[in-house]
């Protein structure tokens, strides 16, 4: 079974829903954004590298061609996706837009998400 890389709202679900397991990955910059969630067991964290940072230049730069900039940290966090070829799944409107730029995203867009109990 494909693992997946969960956003920060994600995370926060678990969290919020008293359920402490989740296998799959997130990066640095979402524990950043939700240091909470370090008590989520099984859940990997990803750190960004130079391939990273240059996919999200390349995306940032599309993106402005486009009209529809994005948060900086938002598409490193994608690039972190994309370069490691995981699902990602977020309730964030705007990583849609990536998609559309860069079809290799691998996006689970979820409306509400609840953790199974």
């Amino acid at each position: 079974m494909e693992k997946n890389f969960y956003d920060t709202n994600i995370l926060i679900d678990f969290v919020r829903e008293k359920q402490f397991e989740i296998i799959g990955y997130t990066s640095i910059l979402n524990i950043i954004e939700f240091p909470k969630a370090f008590v989520l067991k099984n859940l990997d964290v990803i750190f960004p590298n130079m391939e990273d940072y240059l996919l999200s230049v390349l995306l940032s730069k599309k993106l402005l061609k486009m009209g529809t900039p994005i948060p900086a940290v938002d598409i490193l966090i994608a690039s972190i996706a994309i370069n490691h070829k995981l699902p990602f799944v977020t309730r964030d409107q705007h990583f849609k837009v990536i998609k559309v730029i860069e079809p290799s995203f691998k996006l689970i867009f979820v409306q509400d998400h609840k953790p199974d109990k």
